[in-house]
């Protein structure tokens, strides 16, 4: 997957950019370092780095849903009143994968070096090697 790609998969999951007065806009399109976006009260066109979507949750949250990563229910032992039982949560894949580009930054890789061991089409929420 390329960063293009994770910026698309992103927008059809939800993801979104207002002008910076709140106007309307549409996404036009990303490259590795930009996305597009156009004003629809007079066409004006604006671009954003990429960068920036990568340190917004709204992101991870809407590529999550683009990627069928939507929060998994899971059950867990626990202790409640001295007794053990099982629990029920929510977990957050997205939240997990969001970290997992974090740590790999911090390992002095690139984004599209993260974005890469992604599939479009995965959608168990496993990260590649």
């Amino acid at each position: 997957m390329t960063i293009q790609d994770a910026v698309n998969k992103a927008i059809e999951g939800g993801y979104h950019i207002n002008g910076s007065d709140g106007m309307a806009t549409d996404y036009v399109g990303a490259n590795n370092e930009y996305s597009v976006w156009t004003r629809k009260d007079n066409e004006s066109s604006f671009i954003v780095p990429v960068a920036e979507a990568f340190l917004d949750p709204h992101f991870w949250h809407a590529f999550a849903r683009g990627l069928g990563w939507e929060q998994d229910v899971k059950t867990v032992h626990a202790v409640e009143n001295g007794r053990s039982t099982l629990v029920t949560t929510a977990g957050h894949h997205w939240l997990s994968h969001w970290h997992c580009f974090i740590d790999h930054l911090a390992e002095g890789k690139t984004p599209e070096a993260f974005f890469a061991t992604l599939t479009s089409s995965q959608t168990g929420g496993k990260q590649g090697a």
